[in-house]
């Protein structure tokens, strides 16, 4: 039996449109990791990405958000979590319209789990404890908003306002969505997803899931506002993950946002095609795999919108994915321009 619904229903998609247009959805960018992986001093939301603009991360999905308001015609509301040690910097890529707030800091621990003089930030598991105390949650609740999505600043292909995953979330009822993505074998690292005792739930590659269980965890979520109130103040377990610090291997204790899935009443997961929205940035090797999602995903979008299959290496404006009556008029048939970098 199958524990999931499958994207791409038409009557999904006009039913979560119509929710975002009045605006009864926000987005949380959970943006608090540094960019040490990808060999970069900073956030890793300043990590310069697009394929000919080199556009960063923060700018990709802020770029997103205006066309997504521009295209329903609503402010929509966005927020981003940071860690302390990076908001500062954080700031500096939003305007003052997008709210911040910090996730909490915990200490590392060496390798006989004793704590260490440094600290580092808690994972995403804290985020709507930390939304709720910033003042956010009564802001946006007071704003009507009733739901809120969460995406990685680390996957460029994340959606902040998807309309089929909020309009299956809305008629079922859910307390907690879940996009998720066929693994690719056995040995990738990402979090699995199956069921337990009737619930959907997740388990880290690192704490050894059933390898029948073939879901990969996308960490592109929604949530209840209810629901993000109910769980505000849960104690969620950490997560030892080892990483190293000046060469030398430390522990560090994280919890993770999929751990509020067994206080959800109601879950629902939802299968889409992989190059659809995951395309993860975790070290340097996956920058050259990363920019050619991003150019099929804009190849696709200007199919649509045109008819034709251009070849060359190319870079949509974000307000192709979400374009106006009036650009899909404009563009109808229309040939590309020879310019690597296309606008409206």
């Amino acid at each position: 039996m199958n524990i999931y619904s499958k994207a791409g229903n038409f009557d999904d998609i006009a039913l979560g449109r119509a929710l975002i247009a009045a605006g009864k959805v926000g987005c949380i960018v959970l943006a608090g990791g540094d960019g040490s992986r990808l060999g970069w001093k900073g956030p890793k939301g300043t990590f310069p990405l697009s394929l000919v603009k080199q556009k960063t991360l923060f700018q990709m999905v802020q770029e997103r958000v205006d066309a997504a308001s521009h295209h329903f015609a609503y402010d929509l509301k966005c927020a981003v979590m940071t860690s302390p040690f990076n908001q500062e910097e954080t700031r500096k890529a939003f305007p003052e319209s997008v709210d911040l707030f910090a996730q909490n800091i915990v200490p590392l621990l060496d390798m006989d789990k004793k704590p260490m003089d440094e600290s580092h930030p808690n994972g995403n598991g804290e985020v709507f404890k930390c939304f709720y105390a910033s003042g956010l949650f009564e802001k946006w609740k007071a704003a009507g908003i009733e739901f809120v999505q969460t995406i990685l600043i680390d996957n460029p292909l994340a959606e902040p306002f998807d309309p089929n995953q909020i309009g299956i979330h809305y008629k079922k009822g859910a307390d907690v969505t879940l996009k998720a993505v066929e693994r690719l074998n056995v040995s990738e690292n990402v979090g699995v997803i199956g069921m337990k005792e009737g619930k959907i739930c997740i388990v880290e590659y690192s704490e050894n899931p059933p390898k029948e269980w073939n879901l990969a965890n996308t960490s592109l979520f929604s949530f209840s506002m209810p629901f993000i109130e109910k769980v505000k103040d849960v104690d969620l377990p950490l997560h030892e993950v080892k990483k190293f610090l000046h060469s030398k291997p430390v522990l560090k204790q994280e919890c993770f946002i999929f751990d509020l899935l067994p206080h959800a009443e109601k879950a629902e997961l939802i299968l889409y095609p992989r190059k659809e929205i995951f395309a993860p940035l975790k070290n340097r090797e996956d920058v050259g795999p990363v920019q050619r999602a991003l150019l099929e995903r804009d190849r696709v979008c200007i199919h649509k919108l045109t008819g034709t299959s251009p070849k060359q290496i190319f870079e949509l404006d974000a307000r192709f994915h979400y374009p106006t009556e009036g650009l899909k008029e404009k563009w109808q048939r229309a040939e590309l321009p020879p310019t690597s970098y296309i606008e409206p």
